[in-house]
């Protein structure tokens, strides 16, 4: 019998009546199949995901008069393949390893095809009565020459999540004073604002909030900039709603644009079409779409819209969120690191713009970094003095750092000065292999380089590739390649990590190597890739590795190699 998750004595409470006939089908099937009911994918609920791990997946939606089950199934499959199973070097479509299913239990296959318009689209197959009764065994068998990667089905296994069912157990980390502030909203405050350099905890606790509030039964948004972010964001939610017993499919974690996108298709199911703007960016005509959408009566609401590195938004989109997107009488959460703002907005720099944007009251600060060793701590903060600005806002070792990580060790640190730019990529791939090959008890899979430019990423990984070591990147000279990359990137993959600062933010890894170019935004670029390390992993101190084109860095380097004192005091 088929595993069912959640279990199939819940069938009925997630399911209608034509959809429990096709899930007590499915309970046929043998006890490698896992059948998930009703998962969430981004901001959709499929009905079923069929996983196997020699036959492949099938997303399944049941069909009923009235909808148009074949286009919203495809939509589906392409977001499951995108953002839960693909790796970033797999092939645009996986073929037959994903496949699409329309099943209608009351009428044949036939009569299904007819009501579907003969059902002639080659990426979905259509099922009716008799295929579910007759050939179910026969319709979910794979071709025997597609091969499932054993890894993209992990991922898959770990992602996915369905109403009333927790994540698995995760060590989950301990949030400090500051974060549990921000987590219990103890004033009731419907509007608040969190601003804190790296390394702080405002996603952890931005997360924790998040399921508190899917605890008491909510609709949560979770939005961010970067769309490789979002991933990241998906799986503190998991380990949060493990925590507090929450229903992890009440919170949608998704990017802004993302998000527009969505709202705009879904408005034009319902018969509300956007006219297209005149001028403008694709970003800001999908948003402006959105606006119109949502204006002429489209309803797309939750019950809390938080917001995490914030400082990548603008005002605007702020406002058409709080004004469009959120229930009466919900909540907004915001967190900000104004010196990682790589995208120069400075969204919220302006007491006016505050006041505009519903802020009434003082910020939340967050001082405290729990996520580096003291003196990488202490370099970084040097580097951002001196290189980005002389009164940046920068984090301190707090006093709880042990109480809330547990002990830090020591941190390690390496500076390359090389002379040639064009070198920068070939460099950067020798010196993750050289942290490979001298540092016993780091993995592939600890290790992170960040590239600012796309040939240095595809450089790096060459060299890295050809040491033998596997690498799960994002660059690509193809832009549509690239956005692939960027939404099929996993922060769990088995394998050496590669990707540009700019889709790197918000996240952490025990081991970063750092490509800084010649230009003016490469020192920024540098501070945020050198606030990616974390100490407070598995008993390491986080390793750092610079390799650095920029004369005018050689002096701080030297210092940063030898370990000298580096307090933003001497």
């Amino acid at each position: 019998m088929a595993i069912f998750q959640p279990s199939s004595d819940h069938l009925d409470r997630l399911l209608d009546e034509r959809g429990t006939v096709v899930a007590r089908h499915f309970e046929t099937l043998d006890d490698e199949w896992t059948v998930y009911t009703r998962p969430q994918l981004g901001q959709d609920v499929v009905d079923f995901v069929l996983v196997h791990p020699r036959h492949g997946v099938l997303v399944v939606a049941v069909a009923a008069d009235g909808q148009r089950p074949t286009e919203r199934v495809r939509r589906e499959r392409t977001t499951l393949v995108d953002q839960f199973f693909a790796l970033p070097g797999d092939a645009p479509d996986p073929g037959a390893t994903v496949r699409a299913v329309v099943v209608d239990p009351d009428r044949s296959t036939a009569d299904t095809r007819s009501m579907l318009d003969d059902g002639r689209d080659p990426a979905v197959s259509v099922w009716g009565r008799d295929a579910l009764e007759d050939r179910l065994g026969g319709a979910v068998l794979a071709s025997p020459a597609i091969v499932v990667p054993a890894e993209s089905v992990r991922r898959l296994h770990r992602q996915l999540v369905v109403h009333g069912v927790t994540p698995p157990p995760f060590t989950i980390a301990q949030l400090s004073a500051e974060a549990r502030t921000v987590a219990t909203n103890p004033g009731g405050s419907p509007v608040r604002g969190v601003a804190g350099a790296a390394g702080t905890g405002k996603s952890f606790a931005l997360t924790a909030r998040a399921a508190r509030l899917a605890a008491a039964g909510d609709r949560v948004l979770v939005l961010c900039f970067n769309l490789t972010l979002a991933h990241r964001l998906r799986r503190l939610v998991g380990e949060r709603c493990a925590e507090y017993g929450a229903n992890p499919a009440l919170v949608t974690c998704t990017s802004f644009h993302t998000l527009c996108s969505r709202i705009v298709e879904d408005a034009a199911a319902a018969g509300i079409v956007a006219a297209e703007p005149a001028r403008g960016t694709w970003p800001e005509k999908i948003v402006a779409k959105t606006e119109e959408v949502l204006r002429s009566g489209f309803e797309c609401r939750f019950d809390a819209v938080l917001v995490d590195e914030g400082q990548d938004f603008r005002v605007q989109w702020w406002n058409l969120l709080r004004e469009l997107v959120l229930r009466d009488g919900g909540e907004m959460l915001l967190t900000t690191d104004p010196t990682v703002d790589l995208y120069g907005k400075a969204s919220w720099s302006s007491p006016n713009t505050l006041e505009s944007a519903g802020f009434t009251e003082p910020w939340i600060e967050m001082t405290g970094s729990y996520r580096m060793a003291p003196e990488l701590l202490d370099a970084t903060s040097r580097f951002a003095r001196e290189f980005i600005s002389a009164d940046a806002p920068l984090p301190v070792v707090p006093v709880d750092q042990e109480a809330v990580v547990g002990e830090v060790a020591a941190g390690a640190r390496a500076w390359h000065d090389i002379e040639r730019v064009a070198d920068l990529g070939p460099e950067v791939g020798r010196a993750v292999v050289r942290l490979l090959q001298d540092t016993p008890g780091l993995t592939p899979r600890d290790v992170v380089y960040l590239c600012d430019y796309h040939h240095d990423g595809l450089a790096a990984a060459e060299v890295i590739e050809a040491a033998g070591y596997r690498v799960h990147h994002v660059y690509s000279r193809d832009p549509d390649e690239r956005q692939r990359r960027k939404s099929r990137f996993w922060p769990e993959a088995d394998a050496v990590k590669g990707c540009t600062v700019h889709a790197f933010k918000g996240w952490e890894s025990p081991a970063v190597v750092l490509g800084v170019g010649m230009e003016q935004r490469s020192r920024r670029l540098a501070y945020t890739g050198m606030t990616r390390v974390t100490s407070a992993r598995r008993g390491f101190g986080g390793h750092l590795v610079v390799v650095s084109a920029d004369p005018r860095l050689a002096e701080f380097g030297r210092a940063f190699q030898r370990g000298a004192a580096l307090s933003v005091d001497s």
